[in-house]
């Protein structure tokens, strides 16, 4: 019986009859949608099943490569990668995935040198030149602060906000018990109270408020707080304003990131939270009221988000992720390379962030209306009831969070 993706990559035609480059173009078809794909095995195993009668092509070890990447074998990947250059020193494709094989390693001055090899090779890449831009920034960063301790925060979150003011004080709370040292918020034109809210909170030293009126978003949110305040924090969570980061066992977020030594980034899981049959928003906190979530095997629960060192970030490809100068690891240190903001494989034993998405329906109706941080004109600004009416999932009881209850509510109550 013909191997399922031997059968994929054939379609019923005969090989052996096609010439040597129509392979190559066949293979770089085949392999570049699983290449980008966040759950690897389908990569991994396409590439051990079709090793045997394609392994000498190079379309082939260009997808094994990415292989190696995401199974975060980086060395293995750059010997390879290192042999595609040799037959290809112009390919820009392979060049970049060295870079990042070269990055993951740590290894910045390499990855500077085959970057500049790349810019060569395609000189119009945005995607380049802003990475190669951003590693000089770090390198710089590490000269200029050398043996120096600047960090006033041991760690920061970076938070993009619009019309939040519901429920803004509670998270501000809430993250401050757990360990968090400043906030650098991001107001893209809130017309509620969310300013009185953030100005109401009893510690304004620990925020940094910025009111930013049009199209700004998300990303140029984060990318203006890299920019500025990279030097700044130990560590710093890219999180929203309905997601609460929080240890799952220790007191602090701080502790668990101390075991993970020097790690660059850490790749941190949702879990999805419905709105436990709330039509209007209840009276109570919102840890307290949304004591329910979707199953353990939900498919929002491999996205991730991101808490980083700042002076590490190369480029923030995504909202849940970074390219830094390192490996991302999850909470036990163990590295793991993202794809698109989601991991194959969840870890929360250590720290988790509750995604309190739907809320009630009265709550989940304003979401929506309020639309994505994108464009007024983006089609994809304003989501289909569908896309929110999924997510209402209510299977699993967890209380995990309410250790932190009784706490919240005096410094939420005064």
């Amino acid at each position: 019986m013909e191997i399922p993706a031997l059968s994929s990559f054939s379609s019923g035609v005969n090989l052996d009859t096609l010439p040597a480059s129509e392979i190559e173009t066949r293979l770089r078809d085949f392999f570049s949608g699983r290449i980008a794909n966040p759950k690897p095995d389908e990569l991994i195993q396409s590439v051990k099943q079709l090793e045997q009668q394609f392994g000498d092509y190079k379309e082939f070890q260009f997808a094994k490569a990415a292989a190696l990447v995401q199974a975060c074998d980086f060395a293995g990947a750059r010997g390879i990668l290192l042999d595609l250059v040799k037959q290809m020193p112009s390919d820009s494709r392979v060049l970049h995935r060295l870079a990042i094989a070269a990055l993951n390693m740590g290894s910045a001055h390499e990855a500077q040198d085959v970057y500049l090899a790349a810019l060569i090779a395609a000189p119009k890449s945005e995607n380049l030149r802003r990475e190669f831009a951003g590693l000089l920034r770090v390198m710089e960063a590490k000269k200029l602060y050398a043996g120096v301790d600047r960090k006033k925060h041991g760690l920061a979150v970076v938070c993009a906000i619009k019309n939040e003011g519901d429920d803004l004080l509670e998270w501000l709370h809430f993250h401050k018990l757990v360990g968090v040292d400043h906030f650098y918020l991001y107001d893209n034109g809130s017309t509620d109270d969310t300013r009185a809210v953030i100005e109401s909170f009893p510690w304004p030293e620990m925020i940094t408020y910025h009111f930013v009126e049009g199209e700004f978003g998300q990303m140029r949110a984060f990318s203006h707080a890299i920019d500025s305040y990279r030097n700044c924090a130990e560590w710093c969570a890219f999180i929203d304003a309905d997601e609460y980061l929080f240890p799952t066992q220790a007191g602090n977020i701080k502790d668990v990131l101390t075991e993970l030594g020097p790690a660059p980034a850490v790749a941190v899981h949702w879990l999805n939270f419905g709105s436990n049959g709330h039509d209007a928003r209840p009276a109570g906190l919102c840890i307290e009221s949304f004591t329910r979530r979707a199953p353990d095997d939900f498919p929002d629960h491999f996205i991730m988000k991101s808490i980083v060192r700042p002076d590490t970030i190369v480029s923030y490809l995504h909202p849940h992720q970074s390219l830094v100068l390192g490996c991302y690891v999850h909470e036990d240190g163990a590295p793991v390379f993202p794809i698109g903001g989601r991991c194959t494989a969840p870890k929360r034993n250590k720290l988790v962030i509750n995604h309190y998405y739907t809320k009630s329906r009265q709550q989940l109706l304003k979401k929506r209306e309020r639309g994505r941080p994108l464009g007024d004109g983006d089609p994809e600004k304003i989501r289909a009831m569908e896309f929110f009416t999924l997510r209402d999932r209510n299977d699993v009881e967890d209380a995990t969070i309410q250790r932190f209850l009784p706490e919240l509510k005096k410094l939420v109550q005064g």
